[in-house]
């Protein structure tokens, strides 16, 4: 059977579903009538804030054999195994986002049902290029982390570690909610409910991100939630400038618009709205 993720969340997990057999078939059918071939690849692979796209996969265990896909903006990214394709329209991805077996939000539904009406995103925003540090304010945290995506962005990581993962420089693989290791769990998708929850784990609030901190007091992270529907975290890096993990995509310190971030508060940040700045140190204990 096959498994479909719509990958539209930064700290929630993502939507997913099994297709029924006659939607998989269907499906096949429709990648099948898929043929020209493409060198470009969909922005979905690159981290950024909102819909990414959606995956399709297949156990390897499935008698069919296995099955990774990317499907965003035409575009159907087979991996490293054959060439992408390219479609004519986003057909393909309003079908998918039809065939969908649990409930998703009607304003995510609408969001995506509205990108995949838009023009195609720039595949140049957001690459994932790391700012020169020229432009970044001073860091006043003598425990902020280094910027180091490749730490982040392995195949043992990447898909199981979230925002609020990288912003407490915590590898769980549990794709942490904040509040979840002290049992305490957001009833709203807001800024107070997912502050307070982030109290809980042991981060402190911040009226900015100018303060020094010495050694072992911590660095400054900041949150901001698309309301009602999910959240996500920034980080302070040792050069100043921040970064983060939009979701199970990889580490970035660039915004939605491929811009390095010197704050938070005045990025792009698609549909998130900034909450506030917060600190965070190693006896944080997230899950």
């Amino acid at each position: 059977m096959l498994e479909v993720t719509l990958n539209v969340y930064s700290g929630r997990p993502n939507p997913q579903w099994m297709l029924a057999d006659e939607q998989e078939t269907s499906f096949l059918s429709q990648l099948d009538q898929i043929t020209q071939i493409t060198l470009t690849k969909p922005p979905g692979v690159l981290p950024r804030l909102g819909y990414r796209g959606f995956l399709v996969n297949r156990s390897p265990r499935s008698p069919q054999g296995p099955l990774s896909l990317l499907i965003q903006d035409k575009i159907v990214d087979f991996g490293q195994n054959q060439p992408n394709r390219i479609a004519d329209n986003r057909d393909l991805e309003l079908w998918l986002l039809s065939t969908a077996r649990v409930e998703i939000p009607a304003k995510v539904r609408s969001f995506v049902t509205n990108e995949l009406n838009q023009s195609p995103i720039d595949a140049g925003a957001a690459s994932g290029v790391g700012a020169s540090g020229s432009n970044c304010p001073q860091c006043m945290a003598v425990d902020a982390p280094a910027y180091n995506p490749a730490l982040w962005n392995t195949p043992a990581v990447e898909p199981y570690n979230n925002c609020y993962n990288y912003a407490n420089d915590q590898i769980t693989n549990t794709f942490a909610q904040p509040g979840r290791a002290h049992g305490v769990f957001p009833v709203n998708i807001d800024c107070d409910d997912y502050q307070n929850a982030a109290t809980a784990d042991g981060l402190a609030l911040s009226a900015g991100f100018a303060n020094p901190l010495a050694a072992g007091q911590g660095w400054y992270v900041a949150l901001a939630v698309w309301p009602g529907v999910d959240f996500h975290w920034y980080r302070q890096d040792d050069n100043g400038c921040w970064s983060h993990k939009p979701g199970q995509t990889p580490v970035t310190n660039l915004d939605n618009s491929g811009t390095p971030i010197t704050d938070p508060a005045n990025c792009n940040r698609g549909d998130y709205e900034f909450c506030c700045y917060m600190i965070t140190d190693r006896n944080v204990v997230i899950s």
